[in-house]
Formats: structure tokens, sequence, C-alpha cells
């Protein structure tokens, strides 16, 4: 079969054993030796990083290759020549430049470029493609590096990645592009230089103190695959493939099987890296993108994955990574310190995500295959507002699967989800509305308030202490246009913090800042409704509060109370901080009155706000409610280098500006009992908001130190959270736990979580509940008592929920 294919079935050639058609059939163990099947595996292997060199004859990615071509002739030119000791790059010296840390860096910059450079070489439709003078200067600069800076022998020193993983992988992929043309003796010399500094992926450096998980397992894997197959070792092939699975520690750190605690993909869904943050946004994308290599790679040779457990992976796509995909963003809720670099916006861990799971479509076979394809066709055409490929981050292959999938009309795009799920294991919730998308970051003892180190993420205290994220099609970049180089590191929307000022994170060395208390997390009732709360104990035990945020169906309900502090500074929920282009904030409303605003100017609210083409604020009354609301515009000036000077993610320091309309609710200083009750009403216009305002529909029944309860008259809902043990709006807890009530015409239901993960039974009363008759039960969950109603829940000890169904 020839490789001039129609892009519309483009993608099907990169699943697991499908390029056997392409490069004839020398991959089968029966028909072949290992030599043969290692060669077909290089050309395999460069048709996955090249393409089928159809790319010059589509329109779309006519920019793309410019872009490539623009790119790589700018950086050829820039090259040393003949390449010198002191480095490739003037702008990359290796020498003389004060600290192993930066040369290191440089290092692992160096081989990026390189890499670049040989993928414009190998690239038909480049204008570099096959470029003999390009390949001698490239040959020439990989036996520099090979005989003076990636050798065995060198001391390792400064970001361990970049020796294990980062170059060992650019260095077999630039092998793999240009394996005619390199000779053999710098090959092998790179090569043997990975194997010293990573000889087995099952563990970090050369000892067998520390196992690999997760995304840095599956890296490893790879290169370690590839520098097999270069270096004409089956055996590492066959190391590779079984390090996936861990079969040296017999399964313990596999990547095909679930976990119950630390590294991996967990039963409900959530996937945790480093050990205590959500990550499923860039190491789980890592991870699977990875896998989906390794098995297009070796599908249908004599070294493919069979591990009985892949069906783990296959189901994390619609389990894990689909959940956090709005429109085409990964939303960044689950994206760590990533949310610092400038070059990799929502969008772009959101199209590598959407990437890897077309390139896992084709061997994945059905049901998967159909609903995958569906599902990436549905994100794509719903990102009206960027393209997911030819972008400059985006490769000439990746984008080629896009549009494939883009052209094919027997895909039907998968519509947008309307669901709200719980994830128990990482503290999080999701809440898909038909207009808008909403969730929180939340923190516990078991998960982390924020990921800084490499000098990324640098002002990212409080991404974890309650930060509220709103997903609108009014606004579809709010997160991704200069949002975090822009926004005040101190008001982040959804959380409560003192004014004390903080240190830049931008040292050495890296931290996941756990918090103090049990309870944070909560659940989802019938996939519809959520309850997420956090106990909260700042930083440096210098404040504390309890918040609640309740998901309904067209408004996020949030409360605050027993909000104290002894820090000396004042103390301020941000309800929200929405970014506008410079000159561009819309017309406010405040109390019902229109507002002509302008950065510097801010008004007092008691009632409402609202911002006219992105939805409105109700603020509530009641229990425990104290202090001042205001809303700004403020201008604020920032760069991505401050967040992000990361060796190889860092930012520029060119200044972003932004406008912000900030809603604040100011709590004084050192208060001692202070609290906060609003609604937000994403995406309505400002009639809605004024009607909830004069009548508000949602009723704030408790809102103290103890419990936080609403009652929700539209859907006949009762969520609350306690906190502790005690009694509330007619609910008495036996301890901490969430808890969601729902009337139906003939039945009552009744949803049970603990997020402090601290009981293994729980008891709630309900005074109000006549219903008694089991209708339908989760097992562990039962009726204690009738009169007044008693349910007891058995729980599992990792928030999750359980349900009960109640009849007359």
């Amino acid at each position: 079969m020839s490789l001039d294919l129609n892009r519309r079935t483009f993608f099907a050639l990169l699943g697991a054993g499908a390029l056997t058609l392409s490069i004839g059939n020398p991959l089968a163990a029966s028909a072949a030796t290992d030599d043969a099947a290692l060669a077909a595996l290089i050309a395999r292997r460069r048709v996955m990083l090249t393409g089928d060199g159809s790319a010059a004859s589509i329109p779309e990615l006519a920019g793309a290759l410019a872009d490539m071509d623009a790119k790589a002739t700018a950086s050829w030119q820039a090259m040393i020549t003949p390449s010198g000791t002191s480095g490739i790059w003037p702008d990359l010296p290796l020498t003389g430049i004060g600290t192993v840390a930066a040369a290191t860096d440089r290092m692992g910059l160096t081989f990026n470029r390189i890499f670049d450079l040989a993928l414009a070489y190998a690239t038909k439709g480049s204008a570099l493609y096959a470029d003999a003078a390009l390949a001698a200067d490239l040959v020439g600069a990989l036996a520099n590096l090979s005989a003076h800076v990636y050798k065995v022998g060198m001391r390792k020193g400064g970001n361990w990645w970049f020796w294990e993983i980062g170059v060992p992988r650019k260095a077999a992929e630039t092998l793999v592009l240009l394996y005619d043309v390199v000779p053999a003796e710098v090959r092998t010399a790179l090569l043997a230089a990975a194997r010293s500094f990573t000889p087995n992926p099952n563990w970090r450096g050369t000892g067998t103190s520390f196992a690999e998980t997760g995304a840095n397992r599956t890296d490893k894997a790879l290169s370690c695959a590839l520098r097999g197959i270069l270096d004409n070792r089956p055996d590492e092939v066959a190391l590779a493939r079984d390090a996936l699975s861990d079969t040296v520690q017999n399964g313990k750190n596999s990547v095909f099987g679930y976990v119950t605690r630390g590294d991996g993909f967990y039963t409900d869904g959530s996937f945790v890296q480093h050990s205590y943050l959500p990550y499923v946004g860039t190491y789980g994308v890592v991870t699977l993108g990875g896998l989906a290599e390794i098995l297009g790679l070796l599908g249908g040779s004599p070294w493919e994955v069979t591990d009985p457990n892949k069906s783990v992976i296959l189901d994390a796509v619609e389990r894990s990574f689909a959940p956090f995909i709005w429109n085409g963003r990964m939303m960044d809720t689950v994206r760590g310190r990533a949310v610092s670099r400038q070059h990799s916006p929502d969008y772009v861990d959101g199209a590598a995500a959407i990437t890897a799971i077309l390139l896992l479509a084709p061997g994945a076979g059905e049901p998967y295959r159909s609903r995958y394809l569906s599902l990436a066709k549905g994100w794509i055409t719903r990102c009206t507002d960027v393209k997911l490929y030819g972008q400059p981050t985006q490769s000439i292959v990746k984008s080629l699967l896009v549009t494939s999938v883009l052209g094919d009309d027997s895909v039907e795009p998968a519509a947008a989800p309307v669901y709200t799920k719980a994830f128990g294991d990482q503290d999080r919730l999701v809440h898909h509305r038909p207009g808008f998308t909403a969730t929180v970051n939340v923190s516990s003892k078991r998960i982390g308030r924020y990921e800084w180190g490499n000098f990324e993420n640098n002002l990212g205290w409080y991404q974890g202490d309650g930060m509220t994220f709103f997903y609108s099609p009014a606004d579809p970049a709010q997160y991704s246009a200069d949002f975090w180089p822009t926004v005040d590191p101190y008001r982040l929307p959804g959380t409560t913090v003192t004014a004390a000022p903080r240190q830049s994170g931008a040292v050495g060395g890296t931290g996941i800042p756990r918090a103090y208390q049990a309870f944070a997390g909560g659940l989802d009732l019938d996939g519809r409704w959520g309850i997420q709360g956090m106990d909260h104990l700042n930083h440096d035990r210098s404040l504390s509060a309890r918040t609640s945020w309740f998901f309904l169906d067209d408004k996020v309900v949030c409360l605050g109370a027993a909000i104290a502090s002894g820090s000396g500074h004042e103390v301020f929920t941000t309800i929200d901080n929405r970014a506008f282009a410079e000159g561009s904030v819309p017309r406010i409303r405040t109390d019902n009155r229109i507002r002509t605003m302008k950065p510097g100017g801010a008004v007092k609210v008691t009632r409402n706000a609202h911002i006219m083409g992105h939805g409105g604020y109700v603020f509530l009354t009641g229990e425990g409610v104290s202090g001042d609301i205001d809303v700004q515009v403020v201008r604020r000036t920032g760069d991505w280098r401050t967040i992000n000077s990361g060796g190889d993610t860092g930012g520029t320091d060119e200044p972003k500006t932004r406008d912000y309309v900030t809603l604040t609710h100011r709590h004084g200083t050192d208060p001692s009992a202070g609290g906060y009750a609003y609604m937000v009403l994403p995406n309505v216009a400002h009639s809605v908001t004024f009607t909830e305002s004069d009548a508000p529909t949602v009723t704030v029944l408790a809102n103290n130190g103890v419990a936080q309860v609403i009652r929700d008259a539209t859907s006949d809902l009762v969520l609350g959270n306690f906190f502790a043990g005690g009694e509330a709006a007619g609910l008495t807890a036996s301890g901490p736990c969430s808890v969601g009530i729902r009337r139906g015409d003939d039945s009552v239901t009744v949803a049970l979580s603990d997020p402090s993960r601290t009981q293994s039974v729980a008891r709630v009363t309900l005074a109000d509940v006549a219903e008694t008759t089991v209708v339908e039960a989760d097992a562990g969950v039962r009726v204690v008592s009738t009169s007044p109603l008693t349910l007891e829940f058995t729980l599992d000890g990792h928030g999750h929920a359980k349900r009960i169904v109640l009849g007359g």
C-alpha cells in the first residue's frame, strides 16, 4: 500500500498494527528475523513522526508547513558551523555559563532544536526536505554533542529529567529521522549515553531504589524501545514493553493497572501524579500519548504489548480524560504547574489529548474506536475560537490526524456533555451544563494546594484554596488569553485569603504544599447536581474557613462560614475576577443599575451584579453573612517570565495587559466569624439575574462552622456539607459528610459521601422524609430507623458516594 493516501483515512495508519500494511509485512515474528522487524519499526516510527507525505496537498496545513520552514531556516542559519565545543547555537552556550543547572537546561533546549530541524528535513512538503547541507550540519552537531556534552561518563547535574527522559527521547527520535545519514559510531555513542543514564525504564537513575510511575515510566519505556530498535537490541525493546506492565515488581507500578493510593489511574476516573496532584491534563496526557505511540509502534511486531489489562487505558479516555476536556480545551483544574507555561495554554494540552486519542483509536477496536472518533470530532468542531491543528505547537503529523477525522463524513461529532461527575480520589468535581461548565480546586491532606518547581508556577500559591473555574461559550479563551501572567495571584476566583505578602517560588527544587485538614471533596447526585466542600486552613495557619459549592442546573451557589484570621491583614473572598482584553470591559449592572466602569472605578453592591453578555451574581442573605461587597475594574500588566522562568518552559518578559472585573467580599482585618453566600449564574441574560435577586429559587438553610445546607426549589433539592456531626435544616449527621436529597414524584433519593475519609460508617437522620420503603440501594446502605428516618452508609474510605432510593 502506498503512503500517499486520502487524508480522511490517515489516522487509521497510525493505529496499533495498522502500519504493517504501509511498510510491508516484516513485523510478523513467523515471517522475519528480529533484524528485519527492527528495521521495519524504524520506518514505521518515521511515518509516525512525519506523516504520510500528504501535508503539502492539504490547504489547512499550508500555514503550519510555512511556519515550520521559517523557524527551521532561522534556526539553521543561526547554528555555529562547524560545531564548536562551546555549543551549537550562540544563545545556548554549553560551557562557561556558571552553573551546571543552566548547562543542563541548555543541553535539553539544544537537543529540542536539533530534533525540530531533523523533523523539517524528514517531512515531505517542507522546503528543507532531504536537504543534504542541512543533514551534514545536523550530523556535525550530533557528533559534537556525543563527544563533549551527552556521553558516557559525564557527571549528571541540574534537572534529572533532561538526562533521563528529555534528551534520550529527543536524541532517539532525531536518529530515527536521520537514520540514513548519521554515522553508526555517532548513533551508537548517543544511544550508549542514554543507556548509561537510564539503563532501565523501571527505575529512576542507575539504581533500583526509586520506581518510576505514570508518565515518567511511559516516557522512559518509549525511549528504551526506540534505542533498542535503533541499536539492534531486541532485548531492550522487550524491556520497554515489559516496563509498561512492571513485570519486575509483579505489576505494582503497571500503567495498565488501577491504584488505590499515589500515582496512577483510579477506578473512579481520577489520575494523580507526583503523589498529591490531579494531573490528567498534562502528565496524564503524556501517559496516554506515550502509550498510544508505543502500542502503535509495536503493534503486530514480535514485541506487541499484550497486557490483558490494557482496557484500563482504553476506559480512561472516557472515564478520566473526557470529563475535563471542554470544547477542545483541557481544563486548568487538572493541568498543575503547566498553567504557567506560555506556549502550552489549555487548547494545546487539549489538542495533545485529542491527538493521542485519535492515535489510539484504530488499534483499540470497537466499541472504543467509534466512540473515540466521535468524541474527538465533537471537541474539535466546538473549539470555534482556535484551530486545534496547524498551530506552531502542533506537529504536522498530529495536524494530519485532526484534519483526517474532520474530513471523515462517516464520523458523527459527539454532542457537548451534560452531566456532573465527582472524583473522590482526586478531590475534584466537574459540572457540565448546556450553557457552561464549572469546576473548583480544593485541597486536603491527600491532595496538594498547587505545584511549584523548576522555576515554574512561581505565584501559584492559592490555586488549590478554592479557585473556581467557569467555562462559557461567551468567553472560551478566558484562561488561555494571558490570564495567568496578568491575574492578581491573591485574587483567584472563589478563594478566601489574607493580604499578607507571599514570596515568589522562583527558586530551585520542587514542591506540592498539601493542606492541613481532611475534609475536601463531595459528591454528584444522579449525575446531574453536585456538592464540593473544603475545611480550609491556609498555608501558615493564619486563616480558617468552611466553604461549600453547590452545583445546580443553571447556577452555582457558594457559601463561606466561620472565616477567622489573626494574621493582622485584610481577609477577602474573591467572588470572581473575570478577564477582558484591554479596553473591552462590557457594561456592568449592579443592584439593577447600569454602570459604565473604567479601570480604577469601584462601586459597593448589596443585592446583585451582572456583566453584560457573560452572566450574573446574586448575593444572598442569612446566617453567617457579613462584610462589604464591591465591584471594581482593574487594569493589570504582567509577563509570563515572572510566573515561569523554567529552563525549557520559561515565558517571555513581554508585557501583557488585561482588564479585570473583580468582585470582592471583604471580611475586614482579623475577622472572627465572617461569612458569605452568593450564587453565580453563568451565561444568562441580565433579566435572569434580577429575577433571581428579587425572588431567589435557592434558600440558605444553614451556613455555619458545622453545616452548610441549601434548598433549590426548582429541582426540589436539599444539598449540604456537614464538617462535623450535628443537626441543621432537619438533617442530623453522625459525622462529617456531604449529603444530597432529591424528591421525585413518588420517591426520594439520598446520596452521601465522607470527604474527610475518617469514617467507615456514617448515619444521617432526615426529619422531613416520610418515605421508608427501599426501592433500590447501593451495597452497604440500609434503613436503620423509620421514625424518624435514619439511614446508615458503609463507606469505602475513598470519599465515594453511596445512594439509596426510597418510596412510599
